[in-house]
């Protein structure tokens, strides 16, 4: 089957479908049955947190292949292409390969779907690909981020040998809650009796619902602060230089071509999440340096540069909600030189797109208003209407390419353009922009 076929078969089954699915974790276990249990095939780290998922899985794979391993890695939502969604040692798997994938693993979603009366979701689907390909291929491990809460996600039937909990806070608030102990019991399903949490949450009361959780399953716990800590955390030309402490030991002086300081934290749990995932092995300074240093993060606070030594500089970054924007303005600030910023902004229905708005007011801004294809998003017209009421001076183009180009053409050469908002919007704009 080729890709595109592969790729409209899952499209029509809509992308955030699953959200208006009741929570259930039958489907994905039927799927792995018929396909002979795939997820069970290889030891995998398991993560999830409101924030940093994706950027702290990439930190793992890095780490891991730096060791020699070769890792499968399962990542949420794609930027550009679901392909990005399944990646060998961090190079997603070719349109052909996809096609491939899809055509096996599709026999086996058939005759589950019969045998419950039920279809599968896109992300079930995608999901059941993953642990097939993973076990089929084989690779030695898997690094697997959840696409939305814990207990209930799909990814959930896999068996991590460790757990990473990056952070608790407010997303998905129509689906998980909006009190935030709610959403860390959620989030703590992926913990596994007898494996290993590693968490980079703060917070005291969070943190100890978590570390009780843990010590409930007779897990072990890594904690920020405790077992592992930033020691240093600089601005760096072209990301940041980091001095780390796990629980095995500490490398000074570690690039990471990451921008923001919050990636500071991703680093250390990711690295204390190796450490627990091969404690027969230290990881000497070079393995650390070589895994961190060839980390690929894009949408993550990536700047581009445009042709023409008039054009603005431009910085995609994928937060989607008010915790994350906050991140994204300091790192801003932090990172780039600006007199003001045009945002260009999507987001998509269920998120907190007033507190969302309201942070793009810390900067001189204005901003254009857009919707991304793929999902549902907050009408153009209703963000506007609140960011006017912010004060934020605003205008709605709703084709998303379009809206990019106005807010280049408009940028003096002392602005910033910023797409943010949506992995959606940033995954048009990135195409737009590159390809384009």
């Amino acid at each position: 089957m080729s890709f595109r076929e592969a790729q409209a078969y899952l499209e029509s089954l809509g992308i955030d479908a699953m959200k208006d699915l009741t929570p259930s974790l039958d489907r994905i276990e039927a799927l792995c049955e018929a396909l002979n249990h795939p997820q069970r095939a290889v030891p995998g780290v398991h993560i999830t947190g409101t924030n940093g998922k994706t950027t702290t899985a990439r930190l793992v794979t890095s780490l891991l292949a730096a060791t020699g391993l070769s890792v499968g890695t399962y990542t949420s939502p794609h930027l550009e292409s679901v392909t990005e969604r399944i990646s060998l040692s961090g190079e997603p798997l070719s349109e052909d390969l996809f096609g491939e994938l899809f055509e096996n693993v599709l026999p086996y979603v058939q005759l589950v779907e019969s045998r419950l009366g039920q279809r599968l979701s896109y992300f079930e689907f995608l999901t059941g690909m993953f642990f097939f390909w993973a076990a089929e291929q084989p690779v030695d491990a898997i690094v697997v981020e959840v696409g939305m809460g814990g207990e209930w996600d799909a990814t959930n039937v896999m068996d991590g040998v460790v757990s990473i909990i990056t952070n608790v806070g407010l997303d998905h608030t129509g689906l998980l809650g909006t009190e935030k102990t709610a959403i860390a019991r959620e989030k703590a399903g992926i913990i596994k009796p007898d494996g290993t949490l590693v968490t980079a949450e703060r917070v005291p009361d969070i943190r100890n619902l978590l570390q009780e959780i843990a010590e409930g399953r007779r897990s072990e716990v890594a904690l920020l602060d405790k077992h592992f800590a930033v020691d240093d955390n600089r601005v760096a030309f072209g990301g940041r230089y980091l001095s780390l402490t796990s629980s095995a030991g500490s490398y000074e002086e570690l690039f990471l071509p990451l921008h923001g300081a919050h990636q500071g934290l991703n680093a250390s749990a990711a690295l204390e999440a190796v450490t627990r995932f091969l404690p027969a092995q230290r990881l000497e300074h070079e393995v650390v340096a070589e895994g961190f240093g060839n980390v690929n993060a894009p949408g993550r606070l990536e700047a581009l540069r445009l042709r023409g030594h008039t054009a603005p500089p431009v910085v995609l970054d994928v937060a989607h909600n008010p915790d994350g924007i906050s991140a994204m303005i300091s790192s801003l600030v932090e990172a780039f030189a600006f007199k003001r910023v045009r945002f260009v902004v999507g987001i998509a229905q269920d998120k907190d797109y007033e507190g969302m708005l309201a942070e793009l007011g810390r900067l001189p801004s204005s901003v254009v208003v857009t919707e991304p294809k793929q999902v549902r998003s907050v009408p153009a017209e209703e963000l506007k209407r609140v960011a006017m009421e912010l004060g934020l001076p605003c205008e709605v183009i709703e084709d998303v390419p379009t809206a990019v180009d106005a807010a280049i053409a408009q940028a003096e050469p002392i602005e910033l353009v910023c797409i943010t908002g949506s992995h959606y919007v940033v995954g048009e704009a990135r195409s737009h922009l590159l390809r384009g």
